[in-house]
């Protein structure tokens, strides 16, 4: 498996980071690539660094992306991430930097030279693929599948509608779901079933390495917000950490193959993904809908982790 991390980090995103650092190797991480989101995109690339720098992975590379949408202004989600992006996890400080040659570059040259199809972990807004598919479309014939977090067929998380990642860059979304490539996607109707509870934070707790302490701060962190507590009040979704849970194992989640599109004109709508879960509007079936979880194993894919990792 070749893999690039396309993310926003983010504290989901630094639980779904981890999980990959634990289970592929450096050779299958072709590199991390970063993109404005949850915070600023200077933010994200220190912090992709830091999370490195915690796993002693320094040999991938970090690649900085677009620091604001295609089209658009930039929402950024920092009152939930914390000014950091880390909800003030004590990540170290990063010893390298990122590399010159911009995201997109990369993105476009890494794909179309890759000797094996390479699979797209998108876990942020999707400006940086969105930009490289509109530059040189010809990548998707090299791109085994795009695995993102993003969407909902029953409504949103940042407005009534829309959820966080596609609400940032509906533009680029629309791109990404007309490309031809294989899609799959994991919506807040998956993302939701799977809680980290009190019992499941102390089971990765309870593996007494540094990477269960920041594993807990990082869920934790999302855990004690008011307006999460409201709806989850037994703990958090950790809504990025299925897209690299799932390469792990893709029996993680289940679905259906289903046509959707993404609202970019609507002010009451936009950013809402249309799933057409009862086949209505005869369009072409275009994405991988994940809609059921097995959440035990979820988490018992982030406990490995915390023993994987140092």
């Amino acid at each position: 498996m070749r893999i690039i991390i396309d993310t926003d980090p983010g504290t989901d995103d630094a639980v779904a980071i981890l999980i990959a650092l634990a289970h592929f190797t450096d050779q299958e991480i072709l590199g991390i690539t970063t993109v404005a989101g949850n915070v600023g995109v200077k933010v994200g690339t220190k912090n992709a660094l830091r999370i490195l720098e915690h796993a002693g992975r320094n040999d991938i590379k970090v690649y900085e992306g677009e620091s604001a949408p295609l089209e658009r202004d930039l929402l950024t989600a920092e009152w939930v991430h914390g000014t950091d992006g880390l909800g003030g996890v004590p990540f170290p400080e990063p010893s390298k930097k990122e590399e010159q040659i911009d995201a997109v570059s990369f993105l476009k040259d890494s794909i179309l030279n890759s000797e094996e199809k390479v699979t797209i972990c998108v876990l942020g807004p999707m400006t940086n693929i969105g930009k490289a598919l509109l530059e040189k479309p010809e990548i998707v014939e090299n791109i085994e599948q795009i695995v993102f977090m993003g969407g909902s067929a029953t409504g949103g998380n940042t407005t009534p509608a829309a959820e966080f990642n596609i609400l940032v860059d509906p533009e680029a979304a629309d791109v990404v779901l007309h490309c031809g490539a294989k899609l799959v996607m994991m919506g807040l109707d998956v993302t939701h079933q799977a809680i980290s509870t009190s019992e499941r934070i102390q089971n990765i707790s309870d593996t007494k390495t540094k990477t269960s302490e920041l594993l807990v701060g990082l869920m934790s962190r999302l855990a004690n917000l008011e307006i999460v507590k409201k709806k989850f009040p037994d703990g958090t979704p950790v809504h990025d950490a299925f897209v690299t849970a799932y390469l792990v194992d893709n029996s993680l989640t289940t679905g259906n193959l289903v046509n959707v599109e993404v609202e970019t004109s609507s002010d009451l709508t936009l950013g809402q993904t249309v799933v057409d879960i009862n086949e209505i509007s005869e369009r072409d079936k275009n994405v991988h809908w994940m809609n059921l979880v097995d959440d035990n194993k979820l988490f018992s894919i982030i406990t490995k982790t915390s023993l994987t990792l140092p």
